[in-house]
């Protein structure tokens, strides 16, 4: 009787089809979930149908094309805070100084001293004071 098994033969390597993965630093791994009203889906969709690409990349193209930092203000820190405070106070009593000078009341000595505060506040405010 003869030998019915298979001949010596490499082994089986599965074939890999499809592109190749490019390097892992590009690959897009993160989700964002973004709410929009009507209007702006239907505006982002027909954007996405006009240049043929999906809604993802239209949101992508605009994003790397702005210099986001320059259009978002940063918060102010709490010491900013205060002192804006500060000079919204000294602004409300520049105007009561100005209704009283108005009303024909002599308020040369409390504005002299509002307006010497806002300025130094101001200059700490600039960063000229520091």
């Amino acid at each position: 009787m003869a030998d019915l098994t298979a001949p010596e033969s490499t082994p089986h390597r599965p074939r890999k089809g499809g592109r190749k993965a490019g390097p892992l630093a590009e690959k897009q791994r993160h989700v964002v979930s973004v709410r929009l009203t009507d209007a702006e889906h239907e505006r982002l969709t027909r954007e996405a149908e006009r240049y043929k690409l999906s809604q993802g990349e239209v949101l992508r193209s605009v994003w790397r094309k702005q210099n986001t930092a320059t259009k978002l203000q940063a918060p102010p820190t709490p010491e900013e805070a205060r002192q804006l405070a500060q000079l919204a106070g000294m602004a409300a009593n520049l105007n009561q100084i100005t209704k009283l000078a108005h009303l024909g009341q002599d308020q040369r000595t409390g504005a002299t001293t509002v307006l010497g505060q806002m300025h130094q506040l101001l200059k700490r405010l600039t960063g000229e004071g520091a």
